[in-house]
């Protein structure tokens, strides 16, 4: 029963991993014979100090957590993130030098994040980058969080086809109430109460070093005091670019060397 830890991103619950028994990875690890743990950040607004958080807050805590499951099981931890949680998968293994990882997974994390605007050619958005620096400063400044309601509904901007596909698909099983049943978790979960607030700090230092800087790419990360890249990890890797990827597209997975 090798432990699995698995980290959620910020701005969303850690229950993206268990919404409904029927999208449960949770569910579907402990079939596997896995031993599931779970990064928890809670819902910072709600939490004294919570959006005062930094970054390196959140990193911290799960370098701290690898620590406690490797005590309370005796064995190495392997390494779980989606899309935000993953690069905190990605960072804390780096912070760690890799001790006590097994190794490392994630699923739509990325790494390189000026390639994620298409049609425009990686140069181009890194002069973009450094011409808008100073102009966000200040507004930035001025963000204390990001509220629960704003991610939410950015996340239903990204992907509008689903929003139409989920309403469409609720309206034809309006007959049944068994599937309506099924599905309310998730529902629910998407239609907002799975989302948080992101602490104003922490997003602060993810748009200066991540979004502007593409640190994860270029290296730099300065975590806790310590510098660090991608090339202190040396566990095994699998990425997914994203989801559907993983499910439909086995050959997306990459090593680590191709990062």
């Amino acid at each position: 029963k090798a432990p699995i830890l698995l980290v959620p991103p910020l701005m969303v619950a850690s229950e993206i991993y268990d919404m409904s028994p029927d999208v449960s990875a949770v569910g579907a690890l402990l079939a596997s014979g896995l031993d599931v743990w779970l990064v928890d950040f809670g819902a910072p607004e709600h939490q004294e100090g919570g959006l005062e958080r930094t970054l390196d807050d959140h990193i911290l805590a799960v370098d701290d957590a690898i620590d406690r499951v490797r005590e309370l099981t005796g064995s190495d931890v392997h390494l779980a993130g989606y899309s935000q949680g993953g690069m905190f998968c990605y960072q804390v293994t780096a912070y760690r030098r890799t001790e006590g990882i097994a190794s490392l997974i994630t699923f739509g994390s990325p790494v390189h994040i000026h390639r994620n605007l298409p049609g425009i050619h990686d140069g181009v958005v890194t002069e973009i980058a450094r011409a808008v620096k100073d102009a966000v400063e200040v507004p930035l400044e001025k963000i204390r969080a990001l509220p629960g309601f704003l991610t939410s509904t950015g996340f239903k901007l990204l992907s509008v086809r689903k929003e139409v596909q989920q309403f469409v698909d609720f309206v034809a099983n309006l007959h049944d109430r068994e599937a309506l049943e099924q599905r309310e978790g998730r529902r629910r979960f998407l239609a907002g109460e799975g989302f948080v607030a992101w602490p104003g700090p922490a997003f602060r230092q993810f748009v200066r070093d991540f979004v502007i800087q593409n640190r994860m790419l270029a290296g730099g990360i300065v975590i806790a005091g310590q510098t660090l890249s991608l090339a202190d990890i040396s566990c095994p890797l699998l990425y997914f670019v994203g989801l559907n990827d993983a499910i439909a597209r086995p050959n997306a997975v990459r090593p680590v060397r191709e990062i």
